[in-house]
């Protein structure tokens, strides 16, 4: 395996990848990256990612950006973890799917948070249709389910439950009690995440954000 060097700051999407770099069990260098002009806008940043945004995995020579690539890359590349379904069945097909979906509820819920008007004409050419229409396919998902996908923990679970914790605790535009509430909370109690959150909240007082 190649080296990782993993690029974040514990204020960004990075902390879904932080989870599961260490649901992984991954060896990997972090890179703290604060933002602005000395961090994510600087050149040796935009280098890494002209974007300017986080997270992102150098792998060896290969740059990886995106948090929903991440998610299928790294699954991926740890095979014994059982992360992701097999390639080629119905079950990574679903995978797909909700991972793509799961993008279209986050921007559902910034659109959400600052308080983009909702027009019919709006809900008919953006992706998600609405923020209702968009968390209630979620949640009725989810509905009755320990797992996104049949009886055991993926990649998926991490992605989603990070994606519902952003909506509670961050946007604010999701009840912090209730089904998806619950769904997140059986999976956060998993002791790879409590590593990534420590982990998160040293580099926090390393960069000065704590």
């Amino acid at each position: 395996m190649q080296p990782l060097t993993f690029y974040t700051n514990p204020h960004s999407r990075g902390k879904i990848i932080r989870w599961l770099l260490e649901e992984c069990g991954a060896e990997y260098e972090t890179v703290p990256v604060p933002y602005g002009e000395n961090g994510t806008k600087s050149a040796a940043y935009l280098a890494v990612n002209p974007m300017g945004k986080l997270p992102a995995i150098r792998y060896g020579d290969t740059v990886i950006t995106e948090t929903a690539a991440l998610v299928v890359f790294l699954a991926e590349l740890f095979p014994e973890k059982r992360l992701i379904p097999a390639a080629g069945t119905a079950e990574r097909g679903e995978f797909y799917r909700w991972l793509m979906f799961g993008v279209h509820c986050e921007y559902a819920m910034f659109d959400k948070w600052f308080a983009v008007p909702e027009t019919p004409e709006r809900k008919r050419g953006i992706g998600y249709g609405s923020f209702s229409e968009a968390t209630a396919t979620l949640a009725n998902f989810l509905r009755g389910r320990t797992y996104a996908l049949g009886n055991r923990f993926t990649a998926l679970d991490i992605y989603l439950s990070g994606l519902i914790a952003f909506g509670i605790a961050r946007a604010q535009v999701l009840p912090a009690d209730g089904e998806l509430a619950a769904y997140m909370q059986r999976h956060t109690a998993h002791h790879a995440f409590a590593r990534a959150q420590a982990l998160d909240a040293e580099l926090a007082k390393q960069m000065g954000l704590a």
